[in-house]
């Protein structure tokens, strides 16, 4: 009865054991596909402020209506409605796939990097506060019985203006446009019409 008593609380010990690092692994999971989930939603619709950050679902009245100065003119105006977007899917999406109890609010940053006049990415950071399954029993073992979890993912801003800028500033750099000058421009299309000569003969 003494061993099998022994083996008995032993097993029992391992179990709750396992369970509680299962827990922890999955929640840190867990957290983080949130992150990149939020990020990755928020970047896809961050040039419309009033597309659906779940579906990702637009009108056509707010594909067509999309201002073209709008990173000038309405920059703090499409970065507060990303970050009202994300906290609100990310506080969801946290409730619905989480099974321990929540330890206080989690706390759900938004930070916008500008790369370039139309190119932006969007870092985003979670950190929540959890209770271990079983934790009060395995702090014996030196276990903590509520754990902190952080998680940060980025993901880059899809916008057509980031392509057409690049596009236009190297055609402009390469044509030598900036200089204005009429000379400029009549030798960049003699040297255009030679080079379309040359590739008729070399072909």
């Amino acid at each position: 009865m003494l061993e099998a008593l022994l083996v008995y609380t032993v097993t029992v010990f391992l179990l709750l054991f396992v369970l509680a690092l299962f827990s922890v692994l999955f929640q840190a999971w867990n957290i983080q596909v949130i992150a990149n989930e939020t990020a990755a939603k928020a970047a896809q619709t961050y040039k419309l402020a009033d597309a659906d950050i779940v579906t990702g679902y637009v009108t056509e009245e707010q594909i067509t209506e999309v201002k073209e100065y709008r990173y000038l003119w309405k920059s703090s105006e499409l970065e507060n409605a990303a970050r009202d977007k994300l906290v609100g899917y990310a506080s969801d999406r946290l409730i619905k796939t989480t099974y321990t109890k929540q330890v206080g609010e989690p706390e759900i940053k938004m930070e916008l990097c500008r790369d370039a006049f139309a190119r932006r990415h969007i870092e985003v950071t979670i950190q929540g506060r959890y209770t271990v399954p079983f934790g009060e029993a395995l702090s014996y073992a030196g276990l903590d019985s509520v754990t902190t979890y952080t998680a940060t993912a980025r993901a880059e801003c899809l916008d057509l203006m980031d392509y057409v800028t690049t596009v236009d500033f190297a055609s402009e750099q390469a044509s030598l446009g900036q200089f204005d000058s009429q000379l400029v421009d009549f030798l960049d299309k003699f040297l255009g019409l030679f080079d379309t000569i040359r590739g008729l003969y070399t072909e």
